[in-house]
Formats: structure tokens, C-alpha cells, sequence
């Protein structure tokens, strides 16, 4: 009597467990569907504003998304100080937090995309590349990264890449803050062949 009342209770215990994480799934599918819907509608919201500020707006919301997106509260408040060390130049306190953090949210572009910037300000140019593919590979759209990209190629010399990046984040983001440097890069480009 008191096995077969044991059983019953493990058997309820279980599907209980069982309920909780179908439901944990579903939430989790559901809380990264609604972001991934948000972001969509402020891309297409981006590529077709009619003017700079209504672009800048968008962008804005945008990167609120993207550093918003950790799936904890601590991950996104380590995201915050990261922001922190990196605005006050404690680049390597902000690299060492940053990596941490993307090996704990391994689908989160952002910390990967944080990691780039500084090892774009290091000059460590190969390196920033590497991490700028990453997050590509994680949020395609990504403008910053590849407006990093844009200015890394320049550095590089490499103003046929540079060319072509910018003319594909234009696609994305028509008033993208590295538009500006579109004939710099083609005087570059001619001066190169001289």
C-alpha cells in the first residue's frame, strides 16, 4: 500500500517536472521569438525610414534589443559593466568580463561583438575579425560589426572589402554613421592605382 502510494506521488512528482519543462522550452521559444519578431519590424522600420532621425531612432532601439538580450537579469546587468569598463578605457577588465560572459550566453552577439571593439582598439585587427564573423554568424544584421568591418578593411587596405561591406550595411541601415566614409574609401581606392 504505502510502495504503491509512493509510486503514484514519483509518477506525479515526474509529470510535474515533465510539465514544468515543456513549459520552461515554450517560454524560453516564445521570449526569443517576440525579440527576434521586435527586431524584424525595427529592420524593416530602419531600412525604410524616410529620414536620418527617424533612423537614428531605430538604431537606437535596436541596440537597446541586442544589449538587453542576455537570458538573465545578472547577464544583462555584466553587460552593463562591461559598457562601463569599456567607456572608461579598462579595456582588458571589459575583455576579461566580456568573454566570460559570451562563453555563458553563447548565442548572445553582443558580448562577442563588444569583444571585437576592443580587440579593435588593441589593433589587434585579425582578432576583431574573427569576432566580428562570430557575431555575424549570430545576427547577420549586425551594422555595428559591420561598421567595424568597413574600418578595419580601410586600415587594412583592403578598400575593395571595405567597399563591398559598406554598400551591404547600407542595405541594412541606409544612414548608417560609416555612410560618411564611402568616398573616402573610393579615393582610396583610385589613389591605390596610381
Amino acid at each position: 500500500m504505502i510502495y504503491n502510494s509512493a509510486i503514484k506521488i514519483i509518477f506525479k512528482l515526474f509529470r510535474i517536472k515533465k510539465f514544468l519543462a515543456i513549459f520552461i522550452v515554450i517560454f524560453v521559444n516564445f521570449s526569443h521569438n517576440a525579440s527576434s519578431s521586435e527586431l524584424d519590424k525595427l529592420f524593416l522600420k530602419l531600412k525604410q525610414s524616410a529620414n536620418q532621425t527617424l533612423a537614428k531612432d531605430y538604431e537606437a532601439k535596436i541596440w537597446n534589443l541586442w544589449l538587453n538580450n542576455g537570458s538573465t537579469k545578472n547577464s544583462n546587468i555584466q553587460m552593463q559593466k562591461g559598457l562601463e569598463l569599456l567607456q572608461n578605457g579598462k579595456l582588458d577588465r571589459a575583455l576579461s568580463l566580456f568573454k566570460n560572459l559570451s562563453k555563458q550566453e553563447p548565442v548572445w552577439a553582443e558580448p562577442i561583438n563588444k569583444i571585437a571593439t576592443i580587440k579593435f582598439l588593441q589593433g589587434d585587427y585579425m582578432g576583431s575579425i574573427n569576432d566580428i564573423k562570430s557575431t555575424l554568424k549570430l545576427e547577420p544584421r549586425h551594422f555595428g560589426a559591420l561598421s567595424g568591418l568597413v574600418q578595419i578593411n580601410i586600415i587594412l587596405k583592403n578598400y575593395n572589402e571595405a567597399l563591398k561591406t559598406l554598400d551591404y550595411v547600407l542595405t541594412i541601415h541606409p544612414y548608417v554613421g560609416t555612410k560618411n566614409l564611402r568616398p573616402i574609401i573610393l579615393k582610396m581606392l583610385n589613389d591605390s592605382f596610381i
